[in-house]
């Protein structure tokens, strides 16, 4: 045990130490706030060029509406406006205020009788590709009917750009209701006052005391109800690909270069492997610390701390520990079982499928955690670290059977990758010539040498 806890400390002390570590502490912070700096960099990079719409309107009402609704558009929303008590939204903007949208310009085109529609589109079209239009929209006779289909058309070259076809829906679609509600006889405040939504507050459930006494369900805060869950698997997610890819590249560096002869001679190969994945938790659980403690000082920040249980934190370091075991050890059994880099990539594809396979079933878990599929693909050993603690972090929880079952499938999992691993670190590290194969890393796990 000691010589695995020498081997141990200096992997850790390497590992901390070196600027690798340093800069992946100080680099992973800035890499998650880096869409955020960019969008505040960038946020004033905005294309301000026109967008000039033309419109065929065969009803000969909606276009002038469009017209007005953009003249009213262009004198105040397109500008940034600083709200302040008393300011009257409605007037115009002022000349010094900063435009932050582009304008929108309607040109009406008549159509021509003695024309036909798919000439007038075509021509319209070949105005949008010289760039003298950035799109056009046909207004069909039976907009104002019910049910219309394909009563109006949007035509553009550009369709990832659509604030202009939802503000043109908006408006027309306002003016049609409008016109039908006026037929009808209601006004637009009966109708606003009949269609109000009912706001829906999401509460847990009420509990009574030890005491006897009745508590009062609280209310559910929607994104920590989420974040917590989501936040803490995409972190024990990013740790396992962090720690455990390095061991293969440190352990296969070390037989590459021989060094791994000179240290099986002072311990035994599991030792070895022992001391470089405790090592490597360490390293883990370091970053983690780091990340962990962030988080908690946010929650403080915000003062959600008590709305984020003490219970979370220790199920998380529980889970992560075990899925570095299982992942490490299998790692680092490739690492030794090959001789060169090709080699372990092979054969770390599978392992990889394993790995990922918890984020491609985070959706439905996260939607339905108490579900058929979530209980089943969560007691799958190795995907049950990450998406049995997003299951716990999901209140109110799996059943307590869940979490025992699944914890002793992943102890057991954790137990027999290390019993795996060193059977086949055993006889690879010092193995050479031979390319490595699945069907031989079978044989080497069984065999009696």
């Amino acid at each position: 045990m000691k010589k695995i806890l020498v081997v141990a400390k200096n992997e850790f002390v390497i590992a901390v130490t070196s600027k690798a570590f340093l800069v992946g502490v100080i680099m992973m912070p800035i890499f998650m706030c880096g869409a955020l700096v960019v969008q505040h960099l960038t946020k004033d990079q905005i294309d301000l060029t026109p967008r000039k719409m033309a419109v065929v309107d065969h009803t000969g009402k909606l276009a002038p509406v469009l017209i007005e609704a953009a003249k009213q558009r262009n004198e105040v929303a397109i500008f940034e406006q600083p709200k302040s008590d008393g300011e009257d939204d409605s007037k115009p903007a002022a000349v010094d205020k900063k435009q932050i949208e582009p304008e929108f310009v309607i040109e009406v085109i008549e159509a021509d009788s003695a024309e036909s529609e798919e000439a007038l589109a075509i021509q319209l079209s070949d105005r949008v590709r010289d760039g003298e239009l950035f799109a056009y929209t046909i207004i069909n006779q039976n907009a104002y009917e019910p049910g219309a289909e394909k009563a109006v058309r949007y035509f553009s070259e550009s369709p990832s750009y659509g604030d202009l076809s939802n503000w043109m829906q908006a408006v027309v679609s306002q003016q049609v209701a409008a016109e039908r509600m006026q037929a009808l006889d209601l006004t637009p405040e009966k109708v606003a006052a009949a269609t109000a939504p009912i706001p829906v507050h999401d509460y847990g459930l009420m509990s009574r005391s030890e005491s006897g006494e009745i508590e009062d369900a609280k209310e559910e805060n929607k994104i920590i109800t989420f974040a917590v869950p989501f936040g803490g698997m995409m972190l024990m997610f990013m740790m396992v690909m962090s720690v455990a890819p390095s061991m293969l590249n440190n352990v296969l560096e070390e037989k590459i270069q021989k060094i791994s002869e000179f240290l099986v001679s002072s311990v035994t190969p599991f030792q070895l492997m022992m001391g470089k994945l405790l090592g490597a938790i360490g390293v883990g659980l370091t970053l983690t610390t780091i990340y962990l403690g962030a988080a908690y000082g946010l929650a403080w920040h915000f003062e959600i701390v008590d709305q984020i249980p003490i219970s979370i934190f220790v199920w998380f370091v529980f889970f992560l520990l075990l899925a570095l075991i299982i992942f490490g050890s299998v790692f680092s059994a490739i690492g030794a079982a090959c001789s060169e880099i090709r080699d372990a990539q092979s054969l770390m594809t599978p392992v990889m499928l394993f790995i990922i396979i918890p984020m491609m079933c985070l959706g439905p878990v996260l939607e339905s955690p108490s579900s058929t599929f979530a209980r089943a693909i969560s007691l799958f050993p190795p995907a049950t670290p990450m998406l049995m603690f997003l299951r716990i972090a999901i209140p109110p929880g799996p059943e307590i059977w869940e979490i025992i079952l699944g914890s002793i499938l992943a102890l057991s999992s954790a137990a027999g990758c290390v019993w795996a691993g060193g059977r086949i670190f055993r006889i690879g590290i010092l193995s050479q010539g031979q390319a490595p194969t699945l069907g031989r890393l079978f044989m080497w796990i069984f065999s009696r040498q």
